[in-house]
Order: structure tokens, then sequence, then C-alpha cells
């Protein structure tokens, strides 16, 4: 190809744009991408940097979009500083009968805690203890709205989809079709907190993100087919190094309740001190199977660590393996401010 060829296909060349509701967005690159769906960075017309997430539906149905449409419920279900918000979203309909669901997100250019951690990693330092204590106290925030959440703050929205209506009581969302605990007076749980789901503010704040895998808290396994149900669910949403034991190991006629949250975090505060989750290290160090350390509650805290006694006292009470015994979000919140307070004394 001549010069005066390459210099007119460079001229020529124009950056890829999406359209959502109207507004263009410049696509930049991409960030990540998992199962049907695709992450992008977009820039705004006003040079704002903001985060799309592009989910393919091949068959159009309103079962095939459920899951996005979920997710796009519990951006605008949980309103919390430490909860990332919906920007926009838009479901288009393709000319083969699919459906594109746009879903736009703030971005944070700080990364994830999981990159703070793997800075600290790469860099041979330790996260200091305040900050780990700052981020643990913002996690429980967040999860505290998420759990006193329940079934009847849900406000009729309107959704932009083309070609058909959009109806949560029509979206087949029966939180993975197993028995539940009435309809009243129901919290949420998240079920996949962990480091990569927790986004970093330009503050320094930390932003539980990832909504896909929310549900309500209360669930029974009632029958084998509820049984199954949700293992399939967990292969599909769920990161075991930080997933509870009952989740692990779901057993018939047992009850799942927003305490799997707790060991999430009592996994992820742990990384944060040790640069790994508890249940990971316990497999490098003793050659244990994961899921045998989770459903013995089996880890240890690495010799002659300097993190203090009270936030490894912390982490212990997350790390119960009966549900029962772990602190509500309420409390663990309650013993990581008292904590936070004897630091900055």
């Amino acid at each position: 190809m001549s010069i005066l060829a390459r210099l007119c296909c460079c001229a020529a060349f124009q950056p890829s744009i999406v359209v959502v509701n109207g507004q263009k967005y410049k696509l930049q690159r991409l960030l990540g991408e998992g199962g049907s769906s695709f992450v992008y960075l977009v820039e705004t017309p006003g040079n704002e940097l903001l985060a799309l997430k592009k989910t393919r539906c091949p068959f159009g149905s309103i079962g095939s979009i459920s899951p996005a449409m979920k997710e796009v419920n519990n951006y605008k279900r949980f309103q919390s500083p430490y909860i990332v918000q919906l920007v926009d979203f838009q479901v288009c309909q393709e000319k083969d009968g699919s459906k594109t669901v746009y879903i736009l997100l703030p971005y944070f250019s700080k990364g994830s805690l999981q990159d703070e951690i793997n800075r600290h990693l790469l860099n041979c330092t330790e996260m200091p203890e305040l900050d780990i204590v700052r981020l643990s106290v913002g996690m429980a925030r967040g999860l505290l709205c998420i759990h006193e959440a329940n079934v009847n703050d849900d406000a009729d929205v309107t959704y932009s989809i083309v070609s058909a209506p959009y109806y949560e009581d029509a979206s087949l969302l029966n939180d993975l079709e197993l028995d539940t605990f009435g309809e009243s007076q129901q919290s949420y749980a998240h079920r996949d907190l962990k480091p990569a789901n927790v986004m970093v503010s330009p503050e320094g704040m930390p932003i539980i993100s990832d909504l896909g895998s929310c549900t309500r808290a209360l669930v029974e396994i009632s029958s084998r087919q509820a049984l199954l149900q949700l293992q399939e669910w967990r292969s599909e949403h769920c990161t075991s190094a930080f997933t509870a034991p009952e989740i692990v190991d779901v057993q018939l006629k047992s009850v799942i309740t927003e305490k799997c949250d707790i060991w999430s975090l009592g996994c992820t505060i742990y990384a944060m001190c040790f640069g790994i989750s508890p249940f990971e290290r316990e497999e490098q160090i003793s050659g244990a199977s994961i899921t045998y350390a989770i459903t013995t509650g089996k880890y240890t805290t690495p010799p002659g660590t300097n993190r203090s006694p009270k936030l490894i006292d912390i982490i212990h009470k997350c790390l119960k393996v009966d549900p029962t015994e772990r602190p509500s979000s309420g409390e663990l919140l309650t013993l990581l401010m008292d904590l936070q307070g004897e630091l900055v004394s």
C-alpha cells in the first residue's frame, strides 16, 4: 500500500460509537469480559469516562434477558455511597431476533480492591491497618444497605426496551426458583463479595459492584431440585475462595441467609491483611483442597504477623462455619468502627 493510501486510510478512520438512549459514547478499550458480557471503557461527549457493560441475549426472550435486567433492578434498588450506582441502561432489539442489554456504570480509574492488593504484593509492602479497617467499614456499610432492603422497597420502573416492555413480575426472576420465606420483609444478599467486586473511588472509598449475583437473602433448600439449581447457580456466579461453606457444600433442608456475605467480607479483610484469601493460603501451605478447608473452617494466619489481635479476632468472628455464630452486618460494622476509633485516637 502506498504512503498516500495509508494516509487516506488513517484519515478515514473513525472511533467506534455506541448509542444508549440516544446518547453517543465513544468506545476507548475493552476492560474485561466474561460469559456473554463485555465491559468497555467509553467516553461521553463531555469527556467523562464511564464503564459500559454489553450483554448479548441470543434468544431475545424475557427469560434470556432476565439475568441482565435483574442486575439493573439491583442497581436501582440499593441507594448507598458504598454501592455502585446505575448511570443508564437500554435493551436493544437486534435484526437476528436477539437482544443486547447495555448497562452504563461509573468508571473507577483506581481499579478494584484486588488491584490494590496486587499493587502491595508487587511492591512487597503491606496495606496499612487503618486503611484496611477504613475500607472494611465502608464495605460493611454497603452490606448493611443490601441486607436491610426488602422486597417491599421495589417501585414500579419504566424500562427503555426496544420492541417490548419489561415487567419484573414476568421476568422469571424467582430467585433461582427456590423456595423462599414469603414475600414480605425479605432482605437481600450479594453472594459474590470479593476484592475484585469492590471498586475504589477516587477518594479511596470502597464501592461494592457487580450486583448480578444479588438475590433475596433467605433461601430454603427444601427439595432435590432446589439443591441442584443452587449448585448450578453457584458454579456460574460464585468464587469459591470467598464463598461461605453453606453455599460451597449446600445441604438439603438447609437455610441460606445474608450471613454468607459476612463470611465473604471476612475473607476479603484477610486478603487485605495478607495478600491472599485464607482458604487459598491454606490450600497452598497444607495441600488440603479449598473445599475441605472452607467447609471445615480450617485456616491460619501467617506466623509473626503484626496485624492487631482485634482485627484478627474480627476475621475469626466472620469465618465461623455455622452462619448463626457470625455477626450481622450491623454488629460487624460496630466492631469495625470501634477498632477504627482506637486506631485514629
